[in-house]
């Protein structure tokens, strides 16, 4: 049987922060990988978060490997360079074939030809990995022309850089296997969000896809390059089978959907809410919603469901802008109906904020505050502009707002990465964290989750043990929110 090795490393966000980074996760894009793989009767190792380069150089060298696959996003691209050069030298000084070397994911799939051009890559995918990989292996185990396999770009045996054709959409996402879940990253895999159950009373946290891609064209997101705009769903009846495996063999009573807009489709919401109140099962789930699709008969939907939490992005201030978002089609007034209901109903509300644009000033930023008040926000998340390789900022700020020798280590939402016109890092920083504690301390929002706790008990130690997250995190001091229990 032959073996790959699969790598996904995490660096600085390999530990939570509070502002953005709230969860521990398993790794969802290799476990589906490695499960697809596993068709072709090639095996696999994971590895995840923070690399033990010791023990992977050890493997390399005891185990025969055809190949080591990277999934990257930008911020981790110069680490998985440099790894990869590591494992190119140590075969060289040891006078043996290296394996092969493949690059995939968000960063490889936005700029395939700059990453195909460093010599440590030997084959690039662009785009959903899973039938591309398993193409790949299965053609290099064959020793046939990787001509044949679209969706690349590879150095040929005379070194010279080809690329195939554009691959094809998985349309019929079902027919990929179940991820291969390992109980080590399922046991550690934690929501310390506002979510319910609360951390310590989560088990076998899993990530589950309900859909592919998103229609959507906002400025600062790179779904694009990576999915295209057409969106694809699977079968409700194979996803809670899979959520049903999951609490089976894991207990899981917590799921999160990471489709990148779970509500495009009101048909298709119902149609997976019905199966969950079908099948009844003892699971609680939360995924990323967009505010223009929501709607009061949805909620009640949802929430009969067992969802219990919607993630929003606001992005702005202004969330009805179509500059960031694009095609965005609700007012205040009834956005702001829609949130209230969804309170009323027990319903947990995150906002995604995005501070740090161009035209960002400080009054601008602090009225993010103002704004805040007048919603019913249990959460928020609060990030810098980020122009990522393949997105519309990463067009527009290039010329005027990057440095020639900006790190790509820092594409990360957590640091201030452009030349603000207006304000430092540091002062970016501590406009952040000024957001973030008089959010959390403002009378108006101890009162309402106050009353939301009253109305529904149960929420009690999500919201305490989230408090206490942020306590430890140094975001909040001095029990000032764990206090008012």
């Amino acid at each position: 049987m032959k073996k790959i090795i699969l790598i996904q490393p995490l660096g600085e966000l390999n530990h939570t922060n509070g502002f953005t980074r709230t969860s521990e996760q398993e790794p969802l894009a290799l476990e589906y990988l490695q499960a697809t793989l596993e068709q072709i009767d090639v095996i696999s190792t994971l590895y995840y978060g923070r690399i033990d380069e010791d023990k992977l150089l050890h493997e390399l060298l005891s185990n025969p490997v055809v190949a080591v696959c990277f999934s990257i996003y930008s911020y981790q691209y110069p680490y998985c360079l440099k790894l990869a050069e590591k494992i190119k030298i140590l075969f060289e000084n040891k006078n043996k074939v290296a394996p092969t070397i493949i690059f995939g994911g968000y960063h490889p799939s936005a700029m395939p030809e700059k990453v195909i051009a460093e010599k440590q890559v030997d084959i690039v995918i662009k785009g959903e990995g899973e039938i591309i990989l398993r193409d790949v292996i299965d053609t290099i185990i064959k020793k046939e022309n990787l001509a044949g396999v679209n969706g690349i770009w590879y150095k040929d045996i005379n070194g010279i850089v080809q690329k195939t054709k554009e691959a094809e959409r998985i349309k019929e996402i079902d027919t990929i296997p179940f991820p291969k879940r390992h109980s080590e990253f399922m046991s550690s895999s934690r929501q310390f969000q506002i979510t319910y159950p609360a951390p310590s009373q989560q088990k076998g946290v899993a990530q589950v896809l309900y859909s592919r891609g998103c229609p959507y064209s906002c400025i600062f997101c790179s779904s694009e390059s990576m999915w295209g705009k057409k969106v694809f769903w699977r079968n409700p009846e194979k996803v809670l089978d899979e959520i049903e495996f999951l609490h089976n063999e894991y207990n899981t009573n917590l799921v999160f959907f990471p489709d990148l807009t779970f509500n495009l489709n009101k048909k298709k919401v119902y149609e997976i809410c019905n199966e969950f109140i079908k099948r009844n099962l003892p699971i609680h789930w939360w995924g990323l919603f967009r505010l223009d699709n929501l709607d009061n008969e949805m909620l009640f939907m949802l929430k009969e469901a067992k969802c219990v939490k919607l993630s929003i992005g606001f992005e702005s201030d202004d969330a009805s802008s179509d500059k960031l978002k694009g095609n965005f089609s609700i007012s205040k007034d009834d956005y702001a109906e829609v949130l209230y209901t969804a309170n009323a109903i027990g319903l947990i509300i995150k906002a995604l904020l995005i501070i740090g644009f161009p035209d960002d000033t400080e009054e601008k930023i602090r009225n993010y505050n103002n704004f805040l008040r007048s919603i019913p926000v249990d959460e928020i998340r609060v990030s810098f502009i980020t122009p990522f390789p393949g997105t519309q900022v990463w067009d527009e700020y290039q010329n005027n707002y990057l440095s020639k020798n900006f790190n790509l280590n820092e594409l990360t939402t957590e640091i201030p990465i452009i030349n603000h016109p207006r304000f430092s890092k540091e002062e970016l920083f501590d406009l952040r964290l000024e957001v973030v504690q008089n959010f959390y301390l403002d009378p108006i929002y101890k009162k309402r989750i106050l009353d939301k706790i009253y109305k529904y008990p149960h929420l009690k130690k999500s919201y305490f043990e989230y408090f206490k997250f942020l306590e430890n995190k140094k975001i909040i001091n001095d029990n000032q929110l764990t206090n008012i229990f």
